[in-house]
């Protein structure tokens, strides 16, 4: 683990992904190669990804949109959706935090920690009656 004074500074810039996915329920396994920036507007910070998805029927183009807000200094951020609802809270002071998002049924349970000053590791398990999922994405910054 690495502790993260600056949030905002950690996270700016241009990331490499790479992303497993495993579902349970349907005994599928899938995964992601693609990038993602990290780009200034106003207090916050604006994420966009781009790559190949290859799960399931799915072989092709996949896209993700959040905003990361700073309300009190860039150690902590504040996680949206693009249509602006909170995803979850961020603080990766002490090199790693747990996370929680109701999305009624299911629940996601993540830890996210910053591995170095050139990495982290987001895990999430997605559990209820529609989904049994893990998701792990390994992001390493790019110069």
């Amino acid at each position: 683990m690495w502790p993260v004074a600056d949030l905002k500074a950690f996270l700016s810039g241009h990331w490499q992904i790479h992303r497993t996915i495993q579902d349970w329920r349907l005994s599928v396994t899938g995964e992601l190669r693609g990038h993602a920036d990290f780009s200034a507007a106003a207090e916050s910070l604006l994420y966009h990804e781009r790559g190949h998805l290859s799960f399931g029927m799915h072989n092709g183009p996949a896209e993700q949109h959040y905003r990361y807000e700073f309300p009190n200094g860039n150690e902590r951020a504040v996680v949206r959706f693009r249509d602006g609802r909170t995803f979850h809270e961020l603080d990766l002071s002490q090199g790693q935090d747990s996370l929680f998002h109701a999305c009624d049924p299911d629940q996601y349970e993540g830890c996210i920690v910053a591995l170095d000053q050139g990495r982290w590791q987001s895990r999430w398990k997605v559990v209820g009656p529609r989904k049994n999922l893990e998701i792990v994405s390994l992001y390493t910054r790019l110069a």
